[in-house]
């Protein structure tokens, strides 16, 4: 009996002892996992603040109150997707909420408290270090746990961490992230591991001496990924793999110093914005990424290539004679005028070029870019699939331009044109058959602008239709008031026809001013029907119906085709000059 006893004690007392060896070992690797995610937590959080740091650019704006621009709201949304930082927050050094990707999160005083007041933030703060505090919770609405983070609502995940950091501009604290890093998949893979450890007494004493070398290679390992992607993310555009602007300003700075002779090309790609909104954003990002694969296949190592934003790319190379600087150019032309394949769907686009050449046109990236800019500007005025080099004068030329914008819309919004009237005489008797209306653009210091020059600017600037609406609302209302034999002849832009509202904004006019629709004459050029005949053709059609006569201005330049008088029966012919000079 007392052998048995023994034995019994001795069992018990194993037993207890194998019991108390699983605890201790639960609660040592419990412990040291924990510690694991938190560096984790602390090593994403830090590699997302860098990311964000480096990507917005009215980043203090936003700390200091003011609203995101749409790029930045556009950035913070695909910002999301980038590592394990599923919810985050934005502060002021002060504590006060600034930004949220939770939209119904306008205020959450204990995380205004906790940043404010909180020692360990506050010192954090001062010392530029990272305060994560890992937490978890069931997932469920009622959670207790989750009831300390209302803010998270439906997003929190099993187990997150929460870290607070500090957000550094030019080595100052410009504010504070309050990020939650998403670890479920990876509390979890460690936490059925510890269970798997727990059933086998032999695997304690494996895991208590393996643990600390296996937790010291991962968190290297990850240390190395997280710094190795921060530092990616901060030189690089996360859409298309390519340098961002301020790595390329650096690295062509570098180059000018090194007393290098370096070309800077930007190219823009015409009319993206029609594509993109015709495409969808997914085939637009696609195209993005297609045009910095072509420019990345026509340069060598030595070139740099970044996205400046938007649709707009720079490729900086370095040359030894300025006719290198025209064959880049050439070939970035020739190369994006290639048909872009999306699927089953394919793509013809056009880019203009503009260049600049350092130290002739600058001696450092800022100015070198600003010309090669304004050489872009000026291209894109000229044309599609258009290469400019900067001159001096292109400054002078693009600051009268935009002078000219400013006098454009403010005309637009002020109704401040003026339409004059050129008669039309009768051939038979030159008695007077009408009027035509003139559009006329005045300058501040009195005379006008040419219609020339203001109606292709307005046609690029899309505020053509706006004007061509005011122009015959403008002439009804003033032949209204003539003899009823008199007719009124108004020109039309073929921009006015790409919205389909012709006919409605003519039948508007017609029945404000009381005008007769026989008394309206509407001219049109021969440049119209060379696109979408279809739907021209159709709105031309509806123009007739309301009763208004159509006329072909210029007829004889350009494209001049008789099968055009075949498909669609004109009321008049404007005969170009040219044909009829020799009959004087």
């Amino acid at each position: 009996m007392r052998i048995l006893r023994r034995d019994v004690l001795l069992g018990a007392g194993l037993t207890c002892f194998l019991l108390a060896a699983v605890w201790a070992a639960f609660l040592v690797t419990s412990h040291a996992v924990e510690q694991l995610l938190r560096q984790d937590a602390e090593a994403e959080g830090e590699a997302w603040a860098r990311y964000l740091a480096a990507n917005v650019g009215d980043l203090r704006q936003i700390v200091n109150g003011a609203s995101p621009s749409a790029e930045s709201m556009a950035f913070f949304e695909k910002a999301r997707d980038v590592g394990g930082v599923f919810l985050y927050k934005i502060y002021a050094p002060g504590g006060r909420l600034r930004l949220s990707s939770n939209e119904l999160d306008e205020i959450d005083p204990k995380a205004e408290s906790i940043v404010a007041h909180n020692p360990l933030v506050a010192g954090a703060v001062l010392a530029g270090d990272t305060v994560v505090e890992v937490k978890s919770g069931s997932g469920d609405a009622g959670d207790t746990e989750g009831e300390e983070d209302e803010g998270l609502g439906a997003e929190r995940p099993d187990f997150y961490s929460e870290a607070y950091v500090p957000v550094l501009l030019d080595g100052k604290v410009v504010g504070i992230m309050e990020a939650y890093v998403n670890q479920s998949a990876k509390g979890a893979a460690f936490h059925k591991r510890i269970e798997s450890v727990a059933a086998s007494l032999a695997a304690i004493i494996a895991v208590a001496f393996g643990l600390p070398a296996f937790g010291f290679a991962w968190r290297t390992r990850q240390k190395r990924t997280a710094d190795s992607r921060a530092d990616f993310l901060a030189e690089h555009d996360t859409l298309t793999a390519i340098l961002n602007r301020p790595r390329f300003m650096n690295d062509v700075d570098e180059a000018i110093r090194l007393g290098c002779t370096v070309v800077v090309h930007t190219v823009d790609i015409n009319r993206f914005k029609k594509i993109n909104d015709a495409l969808g954003p997914g085939a637009g990002d696609e195209i993005l990424r297609q045009v910095a694969r072509r420019l990345q296949a026509l340069s060598d190592k030595r070139n740099l290539l970044a996205r400046l934003g938007g649709d707009e790319f720079a490729l900086a190379e370095i040359v030894r004679n300025m006719g290198q600087v025209t064959r880049t150019a050439r070939r970035i032309i020739a190369v994006m005028g290639e048909t872009f394949h999306l699927g089953d769907q394919n793509v013809d686009l056009t880019v203009s070029v503009g260049s600049a050449v350092a130290p002739a046109h600058g001696q450092d990236a800022p100015t070198l870019l600003r010309n090669a800019e304004i050489a872009l500007t000026h291209s894109k005025s000229t044309g599609p699939a258009s290469r400019s080099l900067f001159r001096p004068e292109m400054d002078a030329e693009l600051q009268a331009q935009r002078e000219l914008e400013t006098l454009l819309r403010n005309a637009v919004a002020k109704g401040t044109f003026e339409l004059m009237f050129q008669p039309i005489h009768r051939a038979e008797d030159l008695r007077i058959a009408g009027f035509e209306a003139l559009l006329r653009l005045p300058k501040d210091g009195g005379g006008h602008v040419s219609p020339a020059i203001f109606v292709p600017l307005a046609e690029r600037l899309g505020l053509i239709t706006a004007i061509g609406d005011w122009v015959i609302r403008r002439a009804c209302e003033v032949a209204a008031a003539w003899p009823s034999q008199l007719t009124i002849a108004v020109n039309l832009s073929p921009v006015q026809f790409e919205d389909g509202r012709i006919a409605q904004s003519v039948r508007a006019a017609l029945e404000a001013s009381g005008l007769a629709a026989k008394r309206l004459e509407l001219e049109i050029t021969e440049g119209l029907l060379l696109s979408d005949t279809e739907s021209v053709m159709r709105q031309l059609a509806d123009l007739k119906a309301i009763g208004v006569r159509i006329a072909m201005d210029d007829f004889g330049t350009g494209y001049s085709s008789l099968s055009y008088l075949w498909r669609f029966p004109f009321d008049k012919l404007k005969v170009d000059q040219s044909f009829v000079r020799a009959l004087g």
